[in-house]
């Protein structure tokens, strides 16, 4: 079985120490993409699980999605960890709804869907009022802290005794999402936090694409200062931009071969589910298979129809990718209709967040006089030498799958159609 997880003794002295804190108070890890959280927090359940002597009921790992609970599902099952102990908080606060309300689930107005912020609402009105559901657990790890609303931080004050919270600003997408302070407010955690100052994940040429989608400038400045990994091959972001739809499911599918012949782990990031299934068929109609990172509802159980234990390319949403890791990601159809339900602000995090999954290499497309408007802050990158633009038909650079070093670099730094989805994260 090959797995994305680093062994314990691969951690740096920083990782291995948030591993290893004792679970006398809350904690809140900071960390930017990049800096081991997804790794540590695996490591950390198992290392409280077998110090502490706590069995797989009394803990959980609690993630953002279905996609990233498979993921890390792989890796707990790698160190001998029960799938049971790692799921999304939704799904845990479902089975206490319906062991106290119903096992008919509520559902929303508008498309029926099941009614989670209702779920977890009544769930914590029973946490509140019933002392057998207080301190149920002995220990909660959560990944993706920050795109988690306020009232998870309440259920897990009450139904946890101890809880370390992993959280990166940079990376959250949903407004409603609950801040540091917040967090710390609620689960009484002191002032004091633990950082990790170094990303590991992003190469340079990667990190500086990705932060030109950090609007604070300070903020630009603290994140690239944090990245610490090697950059293994003068390789630089690439945008291709086509002339027809089909020409940019041709270079698509061309890309995905030579990263495959390179042995890497592919990651094709798109904003709706629908252009996930759309550009999944025209990439198998050009002979590239890729596994969908969706969920899927059978027997009344949602599964995960993805295997990250393989090298197959993957397919996910922004949302479904958050927390993952490829060698490459490639992000095809950036064009106003397929982001026109997203607002400016959302777009430019959802763009970090897709660009940072990447170790090594991104890859864009687009189709021309199609493009959005944060093209504009790509051809701005690329004046600064941190992207090459190849224009089909064009003018534009020419496209090597080994670019040289940058220009005007002296210090040896790097510098389908598709209508709006409903969609859920968990």
């Amino acid at each position: 079985m090959t797995t994305w997880l680093l062994h314990r003794s691969e951690l740096t002295p920083d990782q291995l120490r948030v591993v290893e804190m004792p679970p006398d108070e809350n904690r809140l890890v900071l960390g930017p993409p990049g800096s081991g959280k997804t790794h540590i927090l695996v490591h950390r359940a198992a290392h409280l699980a077998a110090t502490y002597n706590v069995q797989p009921a009394r803990y959980r790992a609690f993630v953002f999605t279905n996609v990233i609970r498979e993921y890390i599902r792989s890796g707990f099952e790698f160190l001998g960890l029960p799938d049971e102990t790692v799921s999304t908080l939704d799904f845990w606060t479902t089975a206490i709804y319906e062991k106290y309300f119903s096992r008919r689930l509520p559902r929303t107005e508008r498309r029926k869907s099941i009614d989670f912020p209702k779920i977890r609402r009544d769930v914590l009105s029973v946490i509140r009022t019933r002392k057998e559901q207080r301190n149920t657990l002995d220990f909660v790890l959560v990944d993706e802290g920050q795109d988690l609303g306020p009232e998870t931080y309440e259920i897990l004050s009450l139904a946890a005794r101890h809880v370390t919270v992993f959280v990166d600003p940079h990376q959250k997408i949903f407004e409603d999402g609950a801040d540091e302070s917040f967090i710390r407010e609620k689960l009484g955690m002191s002032a004091n936090q633990v950082s990790l100052l170094a990303a590991y994940r992003n190469a340079p040429y990667v990190a500086h694409l990705a932060s030109h989608f950090i609007a604070d400038d300070a903020k630009r400045a603290q994140y690239l200062a944090q990245v610490q990994v090697e950059q293994k091959v003068r390789e630089r972001p690439l945008l291709f931009i086509a002339s027809t739809y089909e020409r940019e499911l041709d270079r698509l599918a061309e890309i995905v071969r030579q990263r495959q012949v390179l042995n890497e782990r592919i990651g094709i990031i798109v904003p709706t589910n629908r252009l996930l299934h759309g550009i999944a068929s025209g990439l198998e109609e050009r002979g590239v298979l890729v596994e969908k990172a969706i969920k899927k509802e059978e027997g009344g159980k949602v599964q995960v129809v993805c295997d990250f234990g393989n090298l197959v390319p993957k397919i996910a949403t922004f949302f479904m990718a958050k927390g993952l890791t490829f060698d490459s990601v490639l992000l095809p159809r950036l064009t106003e209709k397929a982001y026109q339900w997203t607002k400016r602000a959302q777009r430019g995090r959802m763009l970090f967040v897709g660009i940072a999954r990447a170790t090594q290499w991104v890859y864009l497309s687009t189709v021309g006089g199609l493009g959005f408007e944060e093209i504009a802050v790509l051809r701005e990158a690329a004046a600064q030498g941190h992207l090459t633009i190849q224009e089909e038909g064009g003018t534009g650079d020419t496209w090597r799958a080994r670019d040289d070093e940058p220009r005007g670099q002296k210090d040896g730094r790097t510098p389908a159609d598709t209508d709006d989805d409903e969609f859920s994260v968990l």
